[in-house]
């Protein structure tokens, strides 16, 4: 929710200061046909619980963390004015502990590998600044170690779109910034340990921290 705060603000901030450079200036921020741009982008994300569960008659006290990150680094290309085609990679990693009584219970770590086609559409609103909404199809490999030992793998789709806001800093450089994912994921995975395999498939709207993202574009 923090996060969630954080992004609302900046986009106050970054759209009251469009509002400004209109006072001096009707243009708006615009991507002619045949630029490029590369990209990079981060996501941070913690969360802490506790929980008492019974063992052995007696009442633990437990409590569980996760840390986890992502970057993704990516190329796009205009093939019109304010829209790129795009192609990107990313990596994530997630650890997830739990103890009862300061004592480890299990700890597993979620690696997964990406690759990601999308278009993006740029809508100006100020001299510097822009809006986007991304509409990608993301392909990610999950690998799942619990306890140090390999307990399974995952195959995950999502095809959805994800909105966010662009800030130059000059004529090359921007900041920017999105939160949020509207679209389907699909998931099929496989633990070789229990010789079990799921599938599953979901639509929604996720507004998590992990969906909060970061980055530094570069356009040439």
């Amino acid at each position: 929710m923090k996060k969630i705060t954080l992004f609302v603000c900046l986009l106050c901030i970054a759209f009251v200061n469009a509002q400004d450079d209109d006072k001096n200036t009707a243009d708006k921020l615009t991507f002619d046909k045949g630029t490029q741009f590369v990209n990079l982008n981060f996501s941070l994300n913690s969360s802490q619980s506790d929980f008492t569960q019974q063992m052995q008659g007696q009442i633990g006290n437990g409590e569980s963390d996760a840390f986890g990150f992502q970057i993704n680094a990516s190329y796009a290309y205009a093939i019109s004015s304010d829209l790129f085609l795009g192609i990107g990679l990313g990596y994530s990693i997630t650890n997830l502990k739990s103890e009862i009584n300061n004592v480890t219970q299990n700890e597993s770590d979620n690696k997964s590998y990406q690759i990601f086609p999308y278009v993006r559409y740029y809508k100006g609103i100020g001299k510097k600044l822009a809006l986007f909404v991304q509409g990608e199809a993301r392909y990610f490999r999950i690998e799942n170690d619990l306890n140090s030992l390999n307990n399974g793998t995952s195959d995950n789709f999502f095809v959805g779109v994800r909105p966010g806001i662009t800030l130059m800093l000059n004529k090359n450089l921007a900041i920017e910034t999105s939160i949020g994912a509207l679209g389907y994921s699909h998931r099929k995975g496989e633990s070789e340990q229990l010789d079990t395999e799921t599938t599953g498939n979901s639509f929604g709207l996720s507004l998590n921290s992990s969906e909060l993202f970061f980055g530094l574009n570069y356009y040439f």
